[in-house]
């Protein structure tokens, strides 16, 4: 498996780091995949769907998914969703628990 590594900037020092998540975890400009606003499960992995697709058009290297915390039962459909897509390279569920991170 091939290593990936960010670079942090900090008063003219330059940090590196093997974690992939790291940039898009503090990026406050992280292209975001909002879930909320469907109706039910299938109108989310519907949307989810297609954001994956318009990400990937982009070239985006990474996008933020939320799903909410709610009864957990979109968090499970959207990470097994993930887990099967083939434009996700990886991801991982937020510390809140109501997001992940996806990396293409």
């Amino acid at each position: 498996m091939a290593r990936h590594y960010s670079f942090l900037y900090l008063r003219s020092k330059i940090f590196m780091t093997s974690d992939i998540f790291f940039a898009p975890e503090i990026d406050d400009n992280i292209f975001e995949i909002d879930l909320h606003s469907t109706d039910n499960i299938v109108d989310a992995l519907s949307l989810l769907e297609k954001e994956l697709f318009r990400s990937s058009q982009k070239k985006l290297s990474y996008a933020k998914i939320i799903h909410g915390i709610g009864s957990g039962s979109l968090a499970k459909a959207v990470h097994q969703e993930l887990d099967k897509h083939p434009l996700v390279k990886n991801w991982k569920e937020t510390a809140d628990g109501g997001s992940c991170i996806v990396i293409f």
